[in-house]
């Protein structure tokens, strides 16, 4: 029955959304942990509970992806490719993954959402089509790019607010007579973030004696935020100039909030604009799947001639052209992503 076909449809889209936001936040659970465990090497107590079974299914999840990803170094096809997952690799993970690891996972993804999709329709009972193929791979193979995309805009807005609050509490902290020393330490104590841990190093490095404008190079380097730069150039012009630093951080920080505030507007204003462009671009993928989940030979037409397979270019290249052209459009929103 036409219904029964649909519920199975939507059944296989949901279990696949599912193993992927499970497997999302069981990745999200390992990095916390191994986190923790980094960093309690540096303090009195030593975390102990750790996930036994997670830790035995992960090691042996990153000796393949290693295995896999030299065999990929040995035969150069995805050089260039995996050079684009580089920024998403932080310093203090450079020993233990590479960017063709991200590669790996993606050719792993994609194998285990065919095998998902294999195993459920032989548990069924029917045919596996080459269509449920193609978009059980094409999931898999960018569902890693969504997460990362998705994780990295997250952290940047994330940073963006808790520098903001470090400069207004530097800030007032330079009313009240501080130092920049101890404007850094009291930053490092009220901000309970990344951004704060950041604060904390440059309060170790300024006490180790190193000079302000490497302490704040050095921070710049490991944020990478264009305010930091900012920050930075200030502070070098007014260590070589002299000046009020006072009013220097008052400039910073009203620079950054006008900067903020027009990010938001700017985010309000293409809001509906991108709800619009988001519903458009699936509307077209769901309408297939649909039309393919009531009937799955409704489409075989197109494969039979020359004619069928030029309807399916044009509608191709429309498509890819009509994501193309808004995505520039919509750029101008994308500065503030």
């Amino acid at each position: 029955m036409p219904s029964n076909v649909i519920f199975v449809f939507v059944v296989e889209l949901v279990l696949i959304y599912l193993i992927a936001v499970l497997f999302y936040y069981v990745m999200l659970l390992r990095r916390k942990v191994r986190i923790e465990e980094r960093l309690g090497r540096y303090t009195i107590y030593t975390p102990k509970n750790k996930i036994k079974i997670f830790d035995d299914i992960f090691d042996l999840g990153e000796s393949i992806i290693k295995r896999l990803s030299n065999l990929l170094y040995k035969l150069k096809i995805f050089d260039n490719y995996s050079l684009k997952y580089q920024k998403y690799i932080h310093k203090e993970e450079t020993e233990n993954i590479d960017k063709m690891d991200f590669v790996s996972r993606k050719i792993i993804f994609t194998l285990l959402f065919i095998l998902i999709v294999v195993f459920y329709d032989l548990f069924r009972g029917v045919y596996l089509s080459i269509y449920e193929v193609l978009f059980s791979g094409i999931i898999g193979f960018y569902i890693l790019d969504i997460f990362l995309i998705s994780e990295t805009k997250l952290l940047k807005r994330e940073k963006e607010n808790d520098l903001l609050r470090a400069i207004t509490i530097m800030n007032n902290s330079f009313k009240s007579g501080h130092s920049i020393m101890q404007g850094i330490k009291l930053v490092s104590e009220e901000l309970d973030s990344p951004m704060g841990l950041e604060f904390k190093k440059m309060y170790v490095d300024l006490t180790y004696g190193l000079n302000l404008d490497i302490v704040f190079k050095r921070f710049e380097e490991r944020v990478n935020m264009e305010e930091v730069k900012y920050i930075t150039t200030s502070l070098s012009i007014l260590n070589e100039t002299g000046g009020d630093i006072v009013k220097v951080f008052e400039s910073v920080e009203k620079t950054f909030f006008n900067n903020k505030k027009i990010a938001d507007e700017l985010k309000n204003l293409t809001a509906a604009s991108k709800l619009l462009f988001y519903v458009l671009l699936f509307i077209p993928i769901i309408f297939v799947a649909v039309i393919y989940a009531l009937d799955n030979t409704y489409f075989n037409i197109l494969f039979v001639n020359t004619f069928g397979y030029l309807i399916i270019v044009i509608c191709l290249i429309l498509y890819i052209s009509y994501i193309f052209i808004i995505r520039k459009i919509m750029r101008l929103g994308d500065i503030y992503d």
